[in-house]
């Protein structure tokens, strides 16, 4: 590949990435962690703040979506409460999509600390078709890094609205186009037991890899 090649590719993959918005959903204040977990700390740093310092340097536009509570002003980055509360990653999926700027949103949560640029924006490159764009692998989905469109408003609304909570069932509608991302796809960017790691309790913090 040429300079130029290479340069108009930069370009416009720098073109795409201001087309999707960067979205943390927080939730509330992690209980059955046994405090707020968006504030453990991995090698002195809040584990949300990881995540934020990988996404900024992708996404033009970064929101945290979730409970307003103390702290969150150290993290410099704008906040929006959920506007049904109580509704799961769903619920803020749903507020996430209303509050950015842009079609696209790229959902990941608070609790990733190793997520993978270059399959970030591996990811970004195939938006433009699909309702959602969303790793799969022998765990399973990936619901919580993956990519929405804003067309899915009218659609989660009426899921929220009926007390169908669980992100499957937005997945599995016949009427919403899902890209699944093969996990060969995955693995030529890094190891998915790595990036795709989250923290569900304390003990987690004490045998996750440096």
């Amino acid at each position: 590949m040429s300079l130029l090649d290479t340069n108009l590719k930069d370009l416009y993959n720098s073109c795409i990435m201001k087309k999707v918005t960067g979205i943390v959903l927080i939730g509330g204040r992690s209980k059955r962690f046994g405090k707020d977990k968006i504030f453990a700390p991995i090698n002195g740093e809040p584990i949300t703040k990881k995540v934020i310092d990988v996404i900024q340097g992708v996404f033009e536009e970064v929101i945290l979506i979730g409970q307003q509570r103390d702290g969150l002003n150290t993290l410099e980055v704008k906040v929006i409460a959920d506007i049904i509360p109580n509704c799961g990653p769903l619920g803020g999926i749903y507020t996430a999509l209303k509050a950015a700027k842009n079609n696209y949103i790229f959902v990941f949560a608070a609790d990733m600390p190793f997520l993978d640029i270059k399959f970030i924006k591996y990811m970004v490159s195939l938006a433009g078709k699909h309702d959602i764009i969303m790793p799969v692998w022998n765990k399973g989905i990936e619901p919580l890094h993956a990519i929405y469109n804003k067309g899915l408003i009218p659609i989660i609304a009426s899921l929220l609205d009926r007390k169908l909570l669980k992100i499957a069932k937005l997945i599995d509608r016949e009427d919403v186009s899902v890209l699944k991302v093969a996990e060969d796809q995955i693995r030529a960017s890094g190891e998915p037991e790595r990036m795709f790691l989250n923290i569900n309790t304390p003990a987690d913090l004490e045998t996750i890899p440096r």
